[in-house]
């Protein structure tokens, strides 16, 4: 036998070692490795999921900021609008009975200035939370009135919304019905304008609101019945400059929804509320949510009383007379808004700013309020708006001064002011 084969004998005939299984030691070092891995898995994922907790957070707040003042800039920046006619220089003739408030001629006069009530606001205190609104087209509406947060501002712009509808051919006289076309069906019995609605007819050198005493179907009545006169101020006609509106209050203000995130947390919102001017004494303003998580808005008003200056004062509702309103030239809107749940880690310590109000935890000093101490994120939104129809130029900031200059109009009056 080959000495190959004595030793593939020999390995053959030598016993196998049985495995009989792991020391305690290579059981503990095992465990500790997989906890290990455990936890370092777990942590990535709790971390991946309070990062993209936080990023969905953000985006929404984010996204309800730049909606909320996206559709506030819109409106206020048309505050006063009427057509081609200037508000500082044509003012509406108001014949129809039982205007809103903000629309009432004084006593002796028959008609009205858009640039006294196109832009107004308010402030809500725990102690006005009654009467802050007297005197006002919505007075005692309990869905503003009683459902604006306090420690929030409120406000309102009015301004005449341009139809589809148009004047069809000239008016013979100024006390017979206006011809109309109307293309999208909005005037009639069942239609959005019928007999008793608001109604605003414009041209570049007058205008007029009156109510509509027929359920129009080719020209709008505006009969004595429920008008002061039949008579408008001029026979329009149909021509591009001659237009139909519809008249609107927009009212801007925070409320609680009612709901509850699933922390419970209370939410509030940013609300609009509509005017559609019926022929009543009592208001019919409609509501609807805008904005989900608005916790406050705050309003501060750009006062340009110094013509020769060119100095903007920014003030906050209560610095601004029944008188002064028509010198405001600029608006300056802010809102913190919040995220529904729990973003971070801690209950949020931080402080915003908005104009004229600062927000703290806890605490709060003299010129600020409380935001809750809670795990919401939130972020404060600022933006400074220019009203379009009090303006005669182009209007700007030098820097961060509080000096502004009309860029592009003519002053020849020789005083600074381009509106003379």
């Amino acid at each position: 036998m080959s000495d190959s084969k004595r030793d593939d004998l020999a390995v053959l005939k030598t016993p196998i070692a049985v495995q009989s299984g792991l020391s305690l030691v290579e059981l503990m070092i095992a465990l500790a490795l997989s906890v290990t891995l455990i936890l370092g898995i777990f942590t990535v994922y709790m971390d991946s999921s309070r990062t993209t907790r936080v990023g969905e957070a953000l985006a929404r707040v984010q996204e309800s900021g730049r909606i909320g003042l996206e559709i506030m800039s819109q409106e206020v920046r048309m505050a006063g609008y009427q057509g081609c006619s200037d508000s500082y220089t044509v003012p509406v003739r108001v014949i129809a009975n039982n205007p809103p408030p903000s629309l009432t001629p004084v006593s002796g006069e028959d008609s009205v200035y858009l640039y006294n009530s196109g832009l107004m606001g308010w402030q809500v205190t725990a102690a006005t939370q009654s009467s802050w609104d007297s005197g006002t087209d919505f007075e005692d509406l309990g869905i503003i009135e009683d459902d604006a947060l306090p420690g929030s501002d409120v406000l309102m712009v009015q301004r005449a919304r341009l139809l589809s509808a148009t004047i069809a051919s000239d008016m013979a006289r100024a006390d017979v019905p206006v011809p109309i076309a109307d293309p999208e069906g909005l005037f009639g019995s069942s239609a959005a304008f019928s007999s008793g609605s608001l109604l605003m007819v414009a041209g570049c050198e007058s205008a007029d609101v009156f109510r509509i005493t027929n359920n129009p179907s080719g020209s709008v009545a505006h009969a004595a019945s429920a008008n002061s006169s039949d008579r408008l101020s001029s026979a329009y006609t149909a021509d591009e400059d001659a237009e139909i509106y519809s008249l609107e209050s927009t009212v801007f203000f925070v409320a609680d929804t009612g709901r509850e995130d699933d922390q419970g947390n209370s939410i509030s919102a940013l609300y609009r509320a509509k005017n559609s001017f019926p022929n009543s004494t009592t208001p019919s303003f409609q509501r609807e949510e805008l904005v989900e998580g608005v916790e406050a808005l705050k309003v501060h008003y750009g006062l340009r009383t110094d013509a020769s200056s060119n100095t903007i004062n920014y003030v906050d509702a209560s610095g601004v007379t029944a008188d002064d309103w028509k010198d405001v030239v600029t608006v300056r809107v802010g809102m913190l808004v919040s995220a529904a749940g729990n973003a971070l880690q801690q209950d949020d310590s931080q402080t915003y700013e908005l104009p004229g109000m600062v927000f703290v935890a806890d605490n709060p000093a003299a010129g600020q309020q409380a935001h809750a101490a809670d795990r919401r994120l939130r972020k404060a939104f600022v933006s400074t708006l220019d009203i379009r129809n009090r303006q005669c130029g182009e209007f700007k900031q030098f820097g961060t001064t509080d000096q502004w200059e009309w860029a592009t109009a003519d002053n020849n009056g020789g005083d600074g002011d381009p509106c003379n």
